[in-house]
């Protein structure tokens, strides 16, 4: 059976890929290995998701953003950064520039749901659930991929969206430089006394980082990651005792808390792959590149490289140029790779020097929050990169 695309994973990414090629006029069709009602009705996963000015501005290009509940979208007023027990602060306010707000916040299972909702609709698109690939081969025109279930298609472009431990991208011949952090990260909703402003809060604790993303008044989204053996500990803390610990590194900030949500337990690994595409083939989303959560690039970056696949597609489909060529395909790579190389090796330079215990280390990340809280500039730079608006350019996260 032939097809013009097939994408392989139908996570955020993915379904924003196949919303940008809603008038493409090429035959898509998804091979998704979860069953559908998870599509039409994901549960709550414990992420809430930190979207930059430029992923809204895409979003609204998808006619997405219209069609989330004003309610399920927070507000970032402001951000500080917290170093140990220091009191010292870098802080971020939206409310002293022009701009609305720093980012967004929505939860990663509505963003899943509504893209859903909007892309099961196009008459391009067709879905194939419960679909596990097995192998993938080369042909003459592009690639025949094999199902579990002896079914098999052949598509002049194959797209891996299958998370960034993808399987696609192996048997593709593409290598990933892969960072295990050995650290994990724990997710909850906490109900707080005290109104948080809508301020966003990173604390680099010793042995520990806790981020809090501010929600509804007295609700937030709160991260906390260690060491996998510490992060084991504090999973099994009664909810009581759990409790104590994020007020604790909180400071009280927040007043008396409580859980608002059961907790949710992600290993973190950083992956890069060394190249995005090959003839007839091409890597989005997390297949591509999978961020540590610390500066919260993760679905900002997916979102971004969805957009460019499809306007490289699109732009070559117009041209009546070969839109699985390698010459084509390249274009997408040449504008997301090299940026996205710094970010993750940026970040991942950002994640060991707070995550250093020595006491340089610990010296070192004091200078560099005064350092950028004193020098305009670098100020300015963060706050820019955060609320631009260009579609097609990366934003970071949001610390």
């Amino acid at each position: 059976m032939q097809k013009d695309i097939i994408v392989v994973g139908a996570g955020p990414a993915s379904l924003s890929f196949l919303r940008s090629m809603r008038n493409c006029g090429l035959a898509i069709t998804v091979l998704e290995q979860a069953p559908e009602t998870s599509m039409a009705d994901p549960a709550y996963d414990g992420r809430d998701i930190a979207l930059t000015h430029a992923s809204r501005e895409l979003l609204r290009e998808l006619d997405v953003w219209p069609c989330f509940d004003q309610d399920d979208i927070s507000p970032i007023a402001k951000a500080c950064v917290v170093d140990g027990d220091s009191p010292y602060t870098l802080e971020f306010d939206s409310q002293k520039k022009s701009f609305d707000a720093l980012g967004f916040i929505i939860s990663n299972h509505i963003i899943r749901r509504t893209l859903y909702q909007l892309t099961r609709k196009q008459s391009n698109l067709s879905f194939e659930f419960n679909a596990s690939v097995t192998s993938i081969t080369t042909t003459d025109e592009g690639y025949n991929v094999s199902l579990d279930d002896g079914r098999s298609f052949d598509t002049r472009l194959l797209v891996a969206a299958d998370s960034r431990f993808s399987k696609i991208r192996s048997q593709a011949g593409i290598s990933a430089d892969i960072n295990d952090f050995a650290r994990t990260a724990i997710v909850v909703r906490m109900n707080h006394r005290e109104n948080h402003q809508r301020t966003a809060f990173e604390c680099f604790q010793y042995g520990h980082t806790l981020a809090v993303l501010p929600l509804a008044s007295d609700l937030c989204s709160v991260v906390v990651t260690a060491d996998s053996d510490k992060a084991n500990r504090l999973l099994k803390l009664d909810d009581e005792a759990f409790v104590d610990f994020v007020s604790q590194n909180l400071d009280q900030r927040l007043g008396s808390m409580s859980l608002a949500s059961r907790r949710f337990s992600y290993p973190l690994v950083g992956v890069h792959a060394r190249q995005f595409v090959k003839p007839h083939f091409a890597l989005i989303g997390d297949a591509a590149v999978g961020m540590h959560p610390v500066t919260a690039h993760g679905f900002n970056l997916g979102l971004s490289s969805a957009h460019l696949l499809a306007r490289q597609i699109i732009d070559a489909t117009n041209n009546d140029q070969d839109y699985s060529s390698e010459a084509v395909l390249k274009g997408y790579q040449n504008r997301h790779i090299m940026e996205t190389r710094v970010m993750y090796y940026g970040t991942n330079g950002v994640v060991k020097l707070f995550t250093d215990e020595h006491l340089p280390a610990k010296l070192a990340r004091k200078i560099v929050l005064r350092l950028s809280n004193l020098l305009p500039p670098v100020k300015w730079a963060i706050e820019k990169k955060l609320t631009e608006i260009k579609p097609g350019h990366h934003s970071p996260g949001l610390f």
